[in-house]
């Protein structure tokens, strides 16, 4: 016999961005029910699976997915454990991506067969710890599965990971790009394959409505009046990740559960506690499945239990520039302040970010009165050249507009115009990273066509970079995304290339 499901405890949320409502001529068939709320003015409500459906719960053997599961599976019958196995890859070995070895290393044939010893060790290592922690998430999965006695099916999606989210973020990387690859799998891969497969699963089971349901910290609502579905933030401020979802596809909503919008992580990891789920001290993990902790589960799990926190000084995860060097070939390239001079080398453009701190932080450089800190204000591609200016809120670091592309919106075709109009009242905001606070407000949208447009801000935003995702809100509605194409400096004296001259002491980022 089951345990009885815990309480749920709801968070109220309300907009009057579509308001007042409009009854569409043929309103869609939500088959469920509207969840109560203690304030019925809510122009919202959250979908309630009705008892015969088929839920496909997609689990990633973390805390947030298991809580999940617990949650349906105490209420409903047919529900089912879903996991992606996305990534097992090794790393790239160096003759593969032509990264040459170095003249010091490779006059020496001694020192030379050294080394490719440790470079075979190295790939063992990482294709074992690829294969061992796809491993370690997949039988947690089926533990809890077992635990609540519900089926648990494995997909492997690599191939579809690799080349729609993996292969283009190296491709963005390596021109200078600062691509989200989270964004990019909810879309293709969560929200995409997988939706597609489970959609065919419950087709032929003859299921006669289906859900997907996630550990998503965010919430699909269904206005009351129209029977449209939304996207909306969660309760836990802090743990918002619509930004990663603004981009999936608006007719694919009506199918989603995301239980998790109506707790705070602090409330997840207490309740798993006391329900005893098996993954409730389970550390968080990093989003990107390919970054692989550099510890074992067991040892994370046990310094969590303690208190103790695992950082990627402390070999928690491995560091994200670590990784993509073994994929994305050596350039190395000039570092230069903003007048042209030339103070140290990088290894390619993918090594630093816009508005990154550049490490240069005493004494002055040649030609320059100011003193450091330096940040990181332009990526040359033409040049392969990093530009670097002092002082964090610098004006080369501060932008007036951005221009997205491949924009996708999460409203109706008719309500685009409104959106419009809000944004010319200063009532839309824009994230152009994840949890970014406070939020840019937007003072005009420009449609250029072919899924192109332009926002402008009121005021001006800070360090924004080409390949990051801009994500457009009304309070707490989201109402799509695209990727940032292009930005406009709030001030008119644009960076031209200066020719470079050699500073005597040069350093390396």
């Amino acid at each position: 016999m089951r345990n009885p499901r815990p309480r749920i405890y709801r968070s109220v949320f309300g907009s009057d961005l579509f308001l007042p409502p409009v009854l569409p001529r043929n309103p869609p068939q939500v088959r469920c029910q509207f969840a109560r709320y203690s304030n019925d003015s809510s122009p919202y409500a959250d979908p309630v699976p009705s008892p015969d459906d088929s839920i496909f719960v997609a689990m990633s053997g973390g805390v947030d997915s298991s809580f999940v599961a617990h949650l349906l599976a105490n209420k409903y019958t047919n529900v089912t454990g879903v996991y992606m196995a996305n990534w097992t890859q090794p790393r790239t070995p160096r003759h593969e991506i032509k990264r040459p070895i170095s003249h010091r290393i490779s006059k020496n044939l001694e020192r030379l067969r050294q080394y490719l010893e440790e470079e075979e060790q190295r790939n063992k290592e990482s294709m074992e710890t690829g294969a061992s922690c796809t491993e370690t998430e997949w039988n947690d999965v089926c533990g809890v599965c077992q635990d609540l006695q519900i089926p648990a099916i494995r997909i492997n999606l690599e191939k579809e990971y690799w080349t729609e989210v993996f292969q283009p973020m190296i491709d963005r990387y390596s021109i200078g790009r600062t691509p989200n690859p989270d964004v990019d799998c909810n879309r293709y891969i969560k929200f995409g394959k997988l939706y597609d497969l489970i959609e065919n699963t419950a087709n032929q089971q003859g299921a006669s409505k289906w859900w997907l349901a996630t550990g998503h910290y965010a919430r699909t609502a269904i206005h009351k009046e129209t029977g449209r579905t939304r996207l909306l933030k969660p309760k836990d401020q802090t743990k918002d990740q619509t930004f990663y979802l603004a981009t999936v596809l608006r007719s694919r909503l009506h199918n989603v559960l995301f239980p998790m919008h109506q707790y705070t992580k602090k409330e997840v990891r207490e309740l798993a506690i006391k329900m005893k789920i098996r993954t409730a001290y389970k550390p968080d993990s990093q989003g990107l499945c390919f970054v692989q902790p550099t510890v074992s589960a067991k040892a994370a799990e046990q310094a969590f239990r303690e208190g103790r926190k695992i950082s990627s000084s402390t070999s928690g995860y491995r560091h994200f520039r670590d990784f993509l060097s073994e994929y994305i070939p050596e350039k190395e390239g000039n570092i230069v302040t903003y007048k042209g001079v030339v103070v140290g080398k990088h290894p390619g453009l993918w090594s630093a970010t816009i508005g990154q701190r550049n490490g240069i932080t005493t004494g002055k450089i040649k030609g320059h009165e100011e003193d450091g800190p330096w940040y990181v204000i332009e990526k040359r591609q033409e040049t392969n050249e990093i530009v670097i200016a002092p002082g964090r809120n610098n004006q080369w670091l501060l932008s007036s507009a951005m221009t997205c592309t491949e924009w996708s919106w999460l409203v109706d075709d008719e309500k685009i115009s409104e959106v419009y109009e809000l944004a010319k009242h200063g009532q839309l905001t824009v994230r152009c990273r994840p949890l970014q606070n406070p939020m840019i407000t937007i003072k005009q949208i420009e449609d250029l066509g072919n899924g192109n447009i332009r926002l402008e801000f009121i005021g001006s935003a800070h360090g924004i970079a080409q390949g990051q995702y801009g994500v457009l809100y009304h309070r707490d509605i989201v109402l799509g995304g695209g990727r940032t194409e292009s930005i406009e400096l709030a001030y008119r004296e644009n960076l031209q290339p200066v020719e470079t001259e050699q500073e005597p002491h040069s350093r390396v980022a």
